[in-house]
């Protein structure tokens, strides 16, 4: 009888143990969930996807920051210009089912779209950009940009904050991997036809370049109404005086490929910044016709 009983005990011991061992796993599955929720926007949320996996893979490099007490900020030559005023001639087509490879990741005015691709390219001269730039939630993760960028997007901050803006800055270079991840979580939620209106495919995306940074605000996070907020409009009327130009502007999905996200600004350089903002012309168009660009063979 005592030998029964103390079974018995044994048994319903390993009956408890094995609910809290499901019990914890399942908070667990939860907790994870929602922490890939976040990290992953979800589009009836946002109105788009917007939130990235932070760039782990980068390493961050010792620099010093522009503007010290005894020197003032000068922007720097653009390196490539590269703009002209005579519309190129057409690129060349594609084999079917085949991208262009694009030749040179560092230049500034790459054509990165559906039909070219920066295969596993990655900047050789990535920054971190300053924690106080970062949303404050953000903080602990680490954020890149190639050094001429970060340099004209830190004048951008400081001179927005001076007209009572409050930008922060979401995302900024993604490495193939990172974004084959994200890519591939988005399909896996939405379904690949939608993934393709609102996230690049990995080698597609002009956040590989180290030059692309994702906006935010208090009042807009990775919204399509961040376009309305102050925030937004003072972008859109001055970014490009700091060699940033919006890639995917609104009414332009047919050209695009993707759908309207005002907090996305890829820098191309001051001059060739000024030339797309006269020319009016969708940044892709800009960057296809009155722009070099070199494929590999």
């Amino acid at each position: 009888m005592a030998l029964k009983k103390r079974k018995s005990r044994q048994s319903k011991r390993k009956r408890k143990l094995i609910l809290v061992v499901v019990a914890l796993l399942f908070a667990l599955a939860i907790t994870g969930y929602s922490y890939r929720d976040f990290i992953f926007a979800a589009m009836d949320k946002h109105d788009a996807a917007g939130l990235e996996l932070p760039p782990t893979d980068a390493e961050p490099v010792e620099t010093e920051e522009p503007g010290g007490e005894d020197e003032a900020f000068e922007p720097a030559d653009p390196a490539e210009p590269g703009w002209t005023e005579e519309d190129l001639p057409p690129l060349p087509e594609p084999p079917p089912g085949e991208l262009l490879r694009i030749k040179d990741g560092d230049y500034l005015l790459a054509l990165v779209t559906r039909y070219t691709t920066l295969g596993d390219y990655e900047p050789s001269d990535l920054r971190q950009i300053p924690a106080e730039m970062i949303r404050p939630e953000q903080r602990q993760w680490q954020y890149y940009l190639r050094a001429e960028a970060l340099e004209h997007l830190l004048l951008l901050l400081e001179d927005a904050r001076g007209a009572g803006m409050e930008l922060f800055i979401n995302s900024a270079y993604r490495s193939y991997k990172t974004q084959d991840q994200l890519f591939r979580d988005y399909a896996s939620r939405h379904g690949e036809e939608k993934a393709n209106t609102f996230s690049a495919r990995p080698g597609q995306s002009e956040h590989q370049l180290g030059t692309a940074v994702d906006f935010n605000s208090p009042a807009s996070y990775m919204g399509q109404d961040f376009g309305n907020t102050p925030e937004g409009r003072w972008l859109a009327e001055n970014a490009h005086r700091y060699g940033f130009a919006l890639s995917y502007p609104e009414g332009a999905t047919e050209i695009t490929g993707y759908i309207y996200e005002p907090w996305h600004f890829r820098y191309i350089g001051v001059d060739a910044a000024a030339a797309w903002k006269e020319s009016g012309m969708v940044l892709c168009e800009f960057l296809e016709k009155r722009c070099p660009q070199e494929f590999v063979d």
